[in-house]
């Protein structure tokens, strides 16, 4: 049996690789439990700290399309990955993100929670939930917001902007950048650009984190209208429109 994360110790310091390298290291429910086990079990004494990266040329693709109904059973993906990046959090030791390649969807997540993230100089970040149909995990937008603002989420989750390594520094999402690869300037798509078409879930997450930003934050209403998305007629045919894309490559 193949496991999903290989664990190394290394003079105080834990590496965890997640290791689906055929499946870009998709977040399945057997990796993300894996991935949450090995962070509350292989944490020693004399751990100081904690990295976590992905094998091969990718840090991870999100969720594992494969396992996605197109209806409120989609609800556990969340609910791992919360589990993940609660663990993540509570650890008293820095964990750092080592991003290689795409970090899509859930992975972004995943890697904001860490202390930092350190990118190489092919890395990208890039959300695109709202593409699929899907409100972002109201918990997560309001700590996104939080620690890195209202412009920055929107760019993330309305508009789903794809960052590249210089971009993501500039940016704040990354720590920095391996290889001696640098900031450069870059012209923030905004939600009123007038190039930009939101769809109802787009609209609906720009209204969430606009909330979040005014203090007026209602985590039972926001919850309740993810679950009316994850439900509907519209996120079920664009989950199947993206799978079958997906099985066609």
């Amino acid at each position: 049996m193949a496991e999903f994360v290989l664990v190394h110790h290394d003079v105080g310091v834990v590496t965890l690789l997640l290791n689906r390298p055929d499946s870009r290291n998709a977040l399945s429910h057997e990796l993300l439990t894996a991935l949450g086990n090995a962070l509350a079990t292989q944490i020693r004494p004399a751990t100081s700290s904690v990295i976590i990266t992905g094998a091969g040329d990718c840090f991870s693709a999100g969720a594992d399309y494969r396992e996605l109904t197109g209806t409120i059973k989609d609800l556990r993906i969340d609910e791992d990955i919360a589990m993940v990046t609660e663990r993540i959090r509570s650890l008293d030791i820095p964990v750092t993100a080592v991003v290689s390649g795409a970090c899509l969807g859930g992975a972004v997540d995943l890697a904001l929670s860490c202390d930092q993230r350190v990118a190489t100089q092919h890395a990208y970040f890039q959300v695109p939930a709202s593409r699929l149909g899907l409100v972002y995990n109201p918990v997560s937008v309001q700590r996104m917001v939080l620690r890195y603002g209202k412009e920055l989420v929107s760019r993330l989750l309305v508009v789903g902007e794809r960052f590249d390594a210089p971009a993501a520094l500039a940016a704040g999402l990354v720590s920095s950048v391996t290889g001696g690869a640098g900031a450069r300037t870059t012209r923030g798509r905004q939600v009123n650009d007038p190039e930009v078409s939101l769809n109802p879930v787009a609209k609906a997450t720009a209204k969430m984190i606009e909330a979040i930003d005014e203090g007026d934050f209602n985590l039972k209403y926001w919850e309740q209208i993810r679950r009316e998305f994850l439900s509907s007629k519209e996120r079920f045919e664009a989950v199947a429109a993206f799978q079958s894309r997906m099985r066609s490559k």
